[in-house]
């Protein structure tokens, strides 16, 4: 139980862990003289009390712990569960992020929870992982997509960057969990593990949990899948666009060395380790090396081989999967690139309206550069998705995969830059607000309203029966989803596209037949007449095979 002087103490203590980030508003249960009825609910820990979003006609709970505060000795251990406490703690407003980028706070396990306004139980669960890279992000407020899809949706938070992917030997304490450096994902599974015990208290079934990501919580999604610990916490996966990477003992300790390196640190052993558990939050992140990876670390125990690997090999836990890319996943890494003459990295200019792409590049460099975005969007489906639905179809049939395909009006210069970019479908698919994150929403005109809002309605839907059902398809009146076939020549993926004709309402939704292999694209890339497009394409290969996104060898 909580007590006066341990809430006293446990407040120091968070204060001083977030000094330069700012403290916590949710330090300690808040005692409460009256609850409004049907917004106050039991957990295994205690009671929470939510709030009713009347606009949104959702009830929600945000700021809700599933873990202790992973501060003080608790920093790169195994999340531990909450202990009780008496009264109610209010869940009215979001818990502070994770620390990333100068903000956030270490006491950050927390989620949010979102359901309809109505009386129903027994409600599909929809589990969302954000994106980041695994170092920056937070839980989204899924209210909209809970009302529309009917379902009791939760978004959780991890930690990140050093303080959720970070091995060194220091640190071993015996227990292979806590030991296997994977502290972020360890926090997702135990978030996993606080839905199960305590959805029902929401109106939810923890026997029927999606848990679903996007990047690097899909490439998360993916490690879950293959964890022996996680069997039962979720029964339906969903990853999009996954950036899913591995990194090796040795590679995560050369990182971990390359912080006590910058931090000034010499001591050895027990040492070590508290002097690292010492270190002030901004101070650590301060310390990154260069070129880190914040990936799932192949510890040999709790992470047993790659994600792919286990795939092949049919160890994973099979369940209905969605797995999916969108045609233009690189753009955003093109012009981070700079390109030839740092010209591509000149074409987020047409952000702000005001310069066109014409006024950057001429005709043979728009050539060149569309020649590469389409080829690098190719090869993140065939590494990082068709891959896995190949593999995963060996041992189950319920396997569905998509393409989002929309970017804005087609010939627009923003459809030209950017396209179907890495992340945008999110808003499609569960709608947090953003239709077109990196372009500022130069995509998003009155004119492609009705067929995006159609196209966004058609993907929700498919979302909400895969969630409810396990399958994508159901009553709705719209383009059957077939699952994913291994055959030469069978139906492989969704279509994902609408029309960009001014006023019309028209989806281009259709099963395509077309598998992406490395080995082909490098052939079409050999190929290429255009010495610019070839050229950069063959560093993409470069990034999938040898860079910040490889995968490695599989074991024995």
């Amino acid at each position: 139980m909580w007590t006066v002087a341990a809430s006293l103490a446990a407040t120091a203590l968070l204060l001083a862990g977030c000094a330069h980030f700012g403290a916590s508003s949710h330090l300690a249960p808040i005692p409460k003289l009256e609850v409004l009825n049907g917004i106050v609910r039991n957990t295994t820990a205690g009671q929470v009390e939510g709030r009713l979003v009347p606009k949104a006609g959702v009830l929600s709970w945000e700021g809700v712990r599933y873990a202790k505060p992973p501060v003080g000795d608790l920093r790169w251990q195994a999340p531990q569960p909450l202990e009780s406490w008496t009264g109610v703690v209010e869940a009215k407003n979001p818990g502070e992020i994770c620390p990333q980028e100068g903000v956030g706070c270490e006491d950050c396990l927390f989620l949010n929870i979102y359901r309809p306004n109505t009386p129903e139980k027994n409600l599909p669960v929809y589990v969302w992982i954000h994106g980041g890279s695994n170092k920056t992000g937070k839980a989204t407020n899924l209210a909209f997509f809970a009302k529309e899809a009917n379902v009791v949706a939760v978004s959780i938070q991890y930690r990140l960057g050093p303080f959720g992917f970070f091995k060194h030997d220091a640190l071993n304490t015996g227990d292979p969990l806590s030991d296997s450096g994977n502290y972020g994902l360890l926090d997702q599974m135990e978030a996993l593990k606080w839905v199960r015990a305590n959805i029902t208290s929401f109106g939810g079934n923890p026997h029927n949990v999606t848990a679903a990501g996007e990047s690097a919580g899909a490439g998360d999604i993916y490690a879950l899948l293959t964890v022996q610990q996680t069997k039962g916490l979720f029964h339906k996966a969903i990853a999009q666009s996954p950036g899913a990477r591995n990194i090796t003992l040795d590679e995560a300790r050369k990182y971990s060395a390359g912080f006590v390196t910058k931090l000034g640190l010499t001591s050895k052993g027990q040492q070590l380790a508290k002097d690292l558990r010492a270190v002030q939050t901004h101070d650590l992140l301060q310390a990154e090396p260069p070129r880190v990876s914040y990936s799932t670390i192949l510890d040999g125990k709790f992470i047993k081989d790659s994600a792919f690997c286990l795939f092949e090999k049919g160890d994973y836990h099979k369940m209905p999967v969605i797995l999916g890319g969108n045609r233009n996943e690189y753009s955003l890494w093109l012009l981070l690139s700079g390109g030839p003459k740092r010209k591509w990295g000149r074409l987020w200019r047409i952000t702000s309206g005001k310069t066109k792409v014409d006024d950057i590049l001429n005709a043979g460099e728009k050539k060149s550069y569309a020649l590469t975005n389409d080829m690098g969007g190719k090869i993140w489906q065939a590494c990082k998705v068709h891959r896995a639905a190949r593999s995963m179809r060996k041992h189950q049939k319920d396997v569905y995969v998509y393409t989002f395909q929309w970017g804005g009006a087609k010939g627009s210069d923003v459809e030209f830059v950017f396209g179907a970019a890495h992340a945008n479908e999110i808003a499609y698919f569960n709608y947090n607000g953003f239709f077109d994150i990196w372009a500022k929403n130069r995509s998003i005109t009155q004119e492609t309203k009705p067929a995006r809002e159609a196209l966004a309605k058609a993907m929700r839907t498919y979302y909400a029966q895969f969630l409810h059902s396990g399958k994508p398809n159901g009553k709705a009146d719209i383009p059957i989803w077939e699952a994913w076939s291994n055959a030469d020549g069978g139906v492989k993926a969704l279509n994902m596209d609408a029309s960009s004709e001014p006023g019309s309402s028209k989806i281009d939704v259709f099963m395509t037949r077309k598998e992406y292999t490395l080995e082909d694209l490098q052939q079409e890339i050999a190929a290429m007449t255009d010495s610019t497009a070839k050229k950069y394409s063959l560093k993409i290969v470069d990034v999938f095979t040898k860079g910040w996104i490889k995968d490695v060898p599989c074991g024995d």
